[in-house]
């Protein structure tokens, strides 16, 4: 039955006041599930919107771009299919996608969600661009600007994720959303594996580029006790795939070669030359990858390290010079003034102020900073020779 959504917004409004003092963000995130499962709607997705195309679809479901029929908004819906995904899954996705969205680098999520007989749905914002797999080929890698641009915003985002507790789990090149080619603007979304530090966790099935070495060391029933130094190794990893459009190793660990030569050369107490596959990088960003991508989860420096190296060459020549961006170069203004804007209107989210959709909620949650001490993707890699990397086969990144 369709619940009044002037009760559904009374009632959030209340329950948020009181989640406000909650210091646990995993109790809160449960509490918020619970008020969201209380008021879910039910209605087909045909009944209030026209479907304009698909954006993607997986194991999870799909992701469609859609248009309210009557004041012709544009959003992207992400559609879970009930056989997959539990109402618990489903929850806990959209209600940490609705918390993190008072940040500009984290797609932001609206207020409408819904059930319709066989899948659970949420709306986002729909970045016109697509995503970083739409603008990279196979072994080139994107002009030094718009690596920083990206580079900056990304690390904006996960510090802002980190600072409540909380660790995305899936960076990859998939997840950052272009609201233009030229990377000026550009978002972290899909918190669907997002947990909160200190959550124990198994190895992911398959193998995984992004992944950590602590991570695939993982056997059995063996668990990690989530940190948010396994993104800040993932945000490294993505880094390098966007300077040279392949991975730098199948996997984290013995015995791939490229990965024991990373290894070799992170180890030594004076860095010698750096591995084949990384010897297109100015000492500055070798620097800064060894800081991000230290072999030890406890020594490696948060993300928001990269903002110390914006400013400096990032490339070699061929000539063993450095190289001037084709572009114009990244102005140290360029991601402080656009991380300090206050929040405005997002594309394609329409006036707020109007009456709410069908399933909206609107509970204006702000998770609490974390406190505690730290404790201690889905393409896989081919399998390249000891000195090739993992070229993508097409366009994407898709080894």
């Amino acid at each position: 039955m369709m619940t009044n959504n002037c009760s559904i917004h009374e009632q959030n409004t209340t329950s948020t006041e009181a989640l406000e003092d909650i210091e646990d963000n995993e109790e809160l995130i449960e509490q918020l599930m619970c008020i969201t499962s209380d008021s879910l709607p039910q209605l087909e997705v045909e009944e209030k919107y026209d479907i304009a195309k698909e954006l993607g679809s997986g194991s999870y479901g799909h992701v469609l771009h859609i248009q309210h029929r009557e004041r012709g908004t544009s959003m992207a819906l992400k559609l879970m299919s009930k056989e997959r995904t539990g109402r618990h899954e489903f929850l806990r996705e959209y209600c940490i996608a609705l918390c993190l969205s008072s940040h500009r680098a984290l797609l932001r999520t609206t207020g409408i969600a819904f059930e319709t007989s066989t899948h659970y749905g949420f709306a986002q914002e729909l970045a016109p661009a697509g995503d970083l797999c739409a603008i990279l080929n196979s072994g080139e890698g994107l002009p030094e600007v718009q690596v920083k641009r990206c580079a900056a915003q990304l690390a904006e985002a996960l510090d802002f994720m980190h600072g409540k507790g909380l660790v995305h789990r899936d960076i990859k090149l998939d997840n950052v959303m272009l609201f233009d080619k030229e990377c000026r603007q550009v978002k972290l979304g899909d918190f669907g594996l997002t947990r909160v530090e200190g959550t124990q966790v198994a190895a992911m099935s398959g193998t995984l580029p992004y992944s950590p070495p602590e991570l695939c060391l993982l056997e059995g029933t063996e668990t990690l006790a989530l940190d948010p130094s396994l993104d800040v190794w993932a945000f490294g990893v993505l880094l390098f795939c966007i300077c040279t459009g392949c991975f730098p190793w199948d996997v984290a660990m013995s015995p791939d070669p490229q990965f024991e030569e990373f290894g070799i050369w992170q180890n030594r107490t004076v860095p010698g030359e750096a591995p084949a596959l990384w010897r297109g990088f100015t000492t500055h960003l070798l620097g800064l990858f060894r800081r991000l991508m230290a072999i030890d989860p406890n020594r490696r420096s948060p993300a928001v390290e990269v903002h110390k190296y914006l400013a400096l060459p990032w490339r070699v020549d061929s000539c063993g010079g450095t190289q001037s961006p084709q572009d114009e170069p990244l102005n140290t203004m360029d991601s402080g003034a656009f991380l300090n804007d206050p929040i405005g209107g997002n594309t394609n989210l329409g006036n707020r102020s109007q009456e709410n959709c069908p399933g909206e909620i609107l509970p204006e949650l702000i998770l609490c900073e974390k406190t505690h001490t730290i404790q201690n993707g889905h393409s896989p890699g081919s399998n390249p020779s000891p000195q090739e990397a993992s070229w993508l086969t097409e366009p994407g990144l898709q080894p």
